[in-house]
This record gives structure tokens, C-alpha cells and sequence, in this order.
């Protein structure tokens, strides 16, 4: 659900207005409005200054040091400081290294030439040239017909130097090289020297990392705070010569009474008011501890506008169905509850939640791997010890029709959420063209394959004819109803058809997870008896291989799979309209 929001206009006197937003800001529950004004360039810098810091964070914490106290602060700006030369010049060092090693592989033939002597040479008249080639295209006349030192073989390659006098022709069938600028003990130390000052610097940043990234992240909050407060001072209203300062912000209710209380003891003025549509009130969602797993999925589209309904407790059971359906394996449902029951306990408190969706989205897999009568690629039913529930057990045809029933129950109940979520804005003349929607579909189904209703479902499809035509669009005069509403029927009829269409995925998806476990288990189980020894290890190899990455395939196509029928069928039919703004009170966190 979206938490009710209330609009406060806030009148303080400029001198007491430091002391009034340094309060507001401990409390942290106001969401300032935006006046238009323009962002300065300080709010800016300190805006690029919070994201390198966060940067350095994260890059610190991925080093992994155990914590200690420091004995004295660093200081933010100098830490912050010494980071940026550090990552600079690590950053420097590792371009310096790459180049250097292919100067190293290019050199490394060539051994430890000295320049001096090849330039001794050049003065008696001689001119060095490096060639190579094919120790089977090397011809041993040209050690007759020039000067020719070999310097090494390498990989089937002779590297050679011709010692050319002046005006010499040389032909010689091989590639000619470039003289290395440096002999390989030089470039060898220039590495050396690198990689020992990398590990220099990563002790440095080990110890920064250890005693001073808590002070860091401090530094990081504070800078964001500091240009949140600047951003604050310049969507400041200023009336009666800059004397009396007015700011604008929504609250959410269940914020309220701290901030209320403060207001009446100081004597702050304030005025408050539900806000209306036009005012766009940010979105604070508050949901069960089910739904709010979810949050984060319906998130990657959009927040739902301030006025509609949420839907994540809506589209969160039929998101773990599908997921469920499209995986549909046992072995593969049991391991995604394994990975979140023993990794919940290992990683951040952030990630948490994430780890606990794997979990229900894995009791899914299961439940619909029992369906499918499927573990591990291998078929349940001919399995003895599942005989017991082979009566749950359903055929592809069977699974087939069941996507297609599914999808046409979440298509029917996202009208449903439409008729209330109009109803309960608009009233209720808005929510009968979808219910009447929802009736001209049971009824048709009926008439067309139950046929359990006769003449009363006849009359019902007429029925909600007449309520789609009529109240498409109440607001229209009587023919704009008419014409509109002839309109969104032919829209309607193909619009649904080709909605339950697109839940051909969930069957098409398990089957071919399915497949594929098939398809690893009939190249695995032949290699336990085809090598003595090594084929049970070759089993085991080709087991864990393949079924690992069909569990990765198959899990992607389970996680998009869902959203696309989420955000595109259910969301359309649920009149979502999206587009809200994030709730992100004025705070020190």
C-alpha cells in the first residue's frame, strides 16, 4: 500500500531558520518541494564528491580487512585526498604494467643485448637488423652468404640478428622485427619495481580499509547531507524582504506526531493539508513482509503515482507462480532454498531479502516441479519412490492449458484491481466498463466451452456489452460514449485474446528447462560405465556442470520472464499508470 501523505507549509523567521532545518533534519521526516530553482555549483561539486567517495567504499570494502580502531581520526578531506592519489596512481601503475609485459614479450627473444654495443657496431660500418621465422623455413646457406648471429628459438621461431654492411642486398625470407628499445633485464627491474610499489599501495589501502573506512562512509554521508542542506536553503521561499521563510513538504502520517510534537512546543508556524493530485506527492510503499520482498521487482519499472493502488501485494503471488512454473524442477527448486537458507546468515543485512525471495521463489520451483513431474532432468513418474504422488502429476497438455488458465485468472483479476482502484478515485461509474469487461469474458467461456449457464450467460454478454459501450468514458456525452465505447470493445476482444496468448511462455519455458536436464542426464549417466575409474568422476563433472548452468539459463528466463508478463499484461489490465517519485525525506541519513 501507499502511505498517506500530508502537505506542510512551514513560516519561520530567517534567524531562527539554521537552528529550525538542523531540527527538521534530525527529526527526517520532511520531504521538501522543489521550487524550480536552479542547483548551484557547489551542490554539484559536492555531488560528484559523494559519488567518488562512494566509489572509494566500495572498493575498500571489496578488499575485506578486518576492522580496528584508529588511534586518531584521519580527517575526511585529507583521507578522501590521499584515496584519489592512491587509486590514481594504482590505476597508473597498472596501465604502466600492461605495457611494459608486452614490451617484455617482445623483447624477451632477444635476451640481454646491450644498446651500446649495437651502437659500437653501427660505428664500424655494420647496421644490426632483427629478424624471425619458422624454424622450417630457417635455411642454413644464410650463414654463409651474411653475418648471422642466432639469439634464440622459441616456440618453433628462430630469432636471428643480421649484421649488414653498408650497401649489402639481404634477401631473406623471413619477417623482419622492430629492435626492442630496452634489453629484457632493464624491462624485467621497470616491472618489478611496479609491481612492488602495487603492493605498496595495496598494504596502504589494506590498513585505510581496516582502521578508516568507517570514518569514510561517515565523510560520504556527511557530504550528501551538507548539499541536501544547501539544496534545501535555495527551495526556500522568501517573503517580507528575505525576513519571513517559507518551505513546502509532504510528511508521511505515520510521521507525523514526532514532528507535530516539536512544531507545538517551539511555536513554529505551519499550516498542513491533504495534498491533491496536481501537488505529485512522493511514494512511500508499506507493504507485509511478503509483499515487500517484491518491491524491489515492481521498482524496475516504476513506482506507482501517488493517487492509484500498489500493486506489488498484487502481482507478488502470481510473480512466485510463474517463476515456479517456468522452472519447474524439484532438484533445481530445492537448491535455490539451500543457497537462501545458508547464505542468509553470511552475507550483508542488504541483501538479506533477496536471499529470503530465493527461498519462496525455490518452494515454488518445487511445487511446480511436482506438477511437471520433474528432478533434475530426470521423469518422477517412473521414479518408485514418488509413486505416492503421481496423481499430481500433470501431462504437457494438461501443464499447457493450465499457463493459459492461469494467465487468463491474473488477466480477469488485474479489472478486477482497475474497477476498484477507479472506484475508489473516481467513483463509481468509472469501474463498470472494466467489471462489465470481466462478466462478457466469464460469460463467453461459458457459452463457448463450459456451457453451463445457457440463456443466462447469453444474457450476460449482452449485458456487459452494454456496460463497456456505455461507460468506457462517463465523462463523454452519450454518442462520444457510443463511439468510444465501440472502439475499446474491438481493442478489448483482440487485447485479451492476445494477453492470455503471451502465458504460452510459462509451459514453453519449463518444458524447455525440462529438456535440457533431459538432454545432460542421457550424455552423464552413459560415462559411469564406460570408463572404469574415471567414469564416475566424469558423471559427477558433467552433472554439476551441466545442471549448474541450466539452473543459471533457466533462472534468468524464470526472473524475465514473469517481470515482461507482469509490467505488459497484468499492469495494462490493472489501469497502472506509474511515474511516481521516491519518497527521500530531508535527513542525516
Amino acid at each position: 500500500m501507499i502511505v498517506p501523505m500530508k502537505k506542510y507549509a512551514f513560516l519561520v523567521y530567517h534567524a531562527d531558520y539554521e537552528a529550525f532545518l538542523q531540527k527538521i533534519r534530525d527529526i527526517g521526516v520532511v520531504q521538501v518541494v522543489e521550487s524550480g530553482n536552479d542547483t548551484t555549483d557547489t551542490i554539484q561539486d559536492r555531488y560528484v564528491l559523494s559519488s567518488r567517495i562512494s566509489e572509494m567504499v566500495r572498493m575498500l570494502k571489496a578488499r575485506k580487512q578486518t576492522p580496528r580502531q584508529p588511534e586518531q581520526p584521519a580527517g575526511g578531506v585529507e583521507l578522501i585526498s590521499r584515496l584519489q592519489d592512491l587509486k590514481a596512481e594504482q590505476d597508473n601503475l597498472g596501465h604502466h604494467l600492461a605495457a611494459i609485459n608486452k614490451e617484455i614479450a617482445q623483447a624477451e627473444p632477444w635476451g640481454d643485448f646491450s644498446p651500446e654495443v649495437l651502437s659500437n657496431i653501427a660505428k664500424t660500418g655494420y647496421k644490426a637488423r632483427f629478424f624471425s621465422c619458422p624454424e622450417r623455413r630457417f635455411e642454413e646457406r644464410w650463414n654463409t652468404g651474411y653475418y648471422i648471429a642466432e639469439i634464440s628459438r622459441k616456440q618453433s621461431i628462430v630469432y636471428f640478428v643480421v649484421f649488414q654492411e653498408k650497401d649489402q642486398e639481404i634477401d631473406i625470407d623471413a619477417e623482419e622485427m622492430r629492435i626492442p628499445e630496452h634489453p629484457v633485464n632493464i624491462l624485467t627491474e621497470r616491472r618489478d619495481a611496479i609491481r612492488r610499489r602495487t603492493v605498496e599501495i595495496g598494504k596502504e589501502l589494506d590498513e585505510i580499509a581496516s582502521v578508516y573506512l568507517p570514518e569514510l562512509e561517515m565523510a560520504g554521508r556527511q557530504v550528501m547531507s551538507d548539499a541536501r542542506y544547501e539544496s534545501v536553503l535555495i527551495n526556500t521561499l522568501r517573503e517580507a524582504d528575505d525576513k519571513l521563510l517559507i518551505l513546502n513538504g509532504f510528511v508521511p502520517e505515520s510521521g507525523e506526531p514526532a514532528l507535530k510534537s516539536w512544531l507545538d512546543e517551539t511555536g513554529y508556524v505551519y499550516f498542513t493539508e491533504r495534498p491533491v493530485p496536481d501537488d505529485n506527492p512522493p511514494v512511500l510503499l508499506k507493504n507485509n513482509r511478503f509483499a515487500r520482498l517484491f518491491e524491489p521487482i515492481g521498482s524496475l519499472f516504476s513506482l506507482p503515482s501517488y493517487n492509484e493502488l500498489d500493486l506489488t501485494p498484487f502481482f507478488a503471488p502470481f510473480f512466485m507462480m510463474f517463476f515456479g512454473f517456468c522452472m519447474g524442477d524439484v532438484g533445481y527448486g530445492i537448491v535455490l532454498v539451500l543457497i537462501g537458507v545458508f547464505m542468509k546468515k553470511r552475507v550483508s543485512p542488504a541483501i538479506r531479502p533477496f536471499l529470503t525471495l530465493a527461498v519462496y521463489l525455490g518452494i515454488a520451483t518445487m511445487i511446480f516441479g511436482v506438477i511437471s513431474g520433474t528432478m533434475a532432468g530426470f521423469d518422477m513418474e517412473k521414479i518408485d519412490f514418488f509413486s505416492n504422488i503421481k496423481h499430481l502429476m500433470l501431462s504437457d497438455q494438461q501443464i499447457f492449458y493450465l499457463a493459459l488458465g492461469v494467465g487468463m485468472v491474473q488477466i480477469l483479476f488485474g479489472l478486477g484491481v482497475q474497477a476498484y482502484s477507479k472506484y475508489i478515485q473516481f467513483g463509481l461509474a468509472y469501474a463498470i466498463a472494466p467489471i462489465g469487461i470481466i462478466l462478457g469474458v466469464l460469460a463467453s467461456i461459458d457459452a463457448a466451452l463450459l456451457k453451463q449457464g445457457g440463456i443466462i450467460s447469453t444474457i450476460i454478454i449482452y449485458i456487459s456489452l452494454g456496460m463497456i459501450i456505455f461507460w468506457s468514458d462517463p465523462k463523454l456525452g452519450i454518442f462520444g460514449r457510443l463511439g468510444k465505447g465501440v472502439w475499446d470493445l474491438y481493442g478489448i476482444v483482440t487485447g485479451i485474446f492476445g494477453d492470455v496468448l503471451s502465458y504460452i511462455r510459462l509451459f514453453a519455458l519449463g518444458a524447455s528447462s525440462g529438456i535440457l536436464g533431459f538432454v545432460i542426464n542421457s550424455i552423464s549417466l552413459p560415462l559411469l560405465d564406460s570408463v572404469p575409474v574415471l567414469g564416475p568422476i566424469l558423471f559427477i563433472l558433467v552433472m554439476v556442470v551441466g545442471h549448474g548452468a541450466n539452473l543459471m539459463l533457466a533462472g534468468l528466463g524464470s526472473f524475465v520472464h514473469p517481470m515482461r508478463l507482469t509490467f505488459v499484461e497484468f499492469y495494462k489490465n490493472a489501469g497502472f499508470i506509474g511515474g511516481g517519485k521516491k519518497y527521500n525525506p530531508f535527513s542525516n541519513n
